[in-house]
């Protein structure tokens, strides 16, 4: 099975860091340095959204990464009907767990992409 990388949303990351931005300037001009905090917070929230990725499924795992590149979780599988995608959720099959959330805050051709490789529920 070919390396899968499941970013996070880009819409939502170049928001983050245009809000962060535009924040921390208004904040740095009207001298309110508690909102410059915030405003530099968001703003990097949204560059290690861009740089990241949320959900990485190699041969051998699938790892669960959080904004900062940390791994949150590990699942091991040993082929890709170890996982299957129910709605916006990846399931790992052997322990009936869910892997990752494939709704609001993932980048939809990575998640097409996945959907192409690993079996899909079917709704109905």
């Amino acid at each position: 099975m070919q390396p899968l990388t499941i970013r996070h949303s880009r819409p939502m990351a170049i928001t983050f860091v245009g809000l962060g931005a535009l924040i921390a300037l208004v904040s740095v001009l009207t001298s309110s340095w508690v909102t410059v905090v915030a405003g530099v917070v968001l703003l990097a929230l949204g560059i290690l959204q861009l740089v990241n990725p949320a959900v990485r499924i190699d041969a051998h795992e699938v790892r669960m990464c959080n904004p900062l590149g940390m791994t949150l979780r590990r699942l091991p599988i040993s082929e890709p009907r170890d996982l299957v995608v129910d709605g916006t959720q990846l399931l790992h099959v052997p322990t009936g767990k869910r892997a990752a959330s494939l709704g609001f805050g993932v980048h939809r051709p990575d998640v097409e992409a996945l959907r192409r490789v690993v079996p899909v529920v079917p709704r109905g």
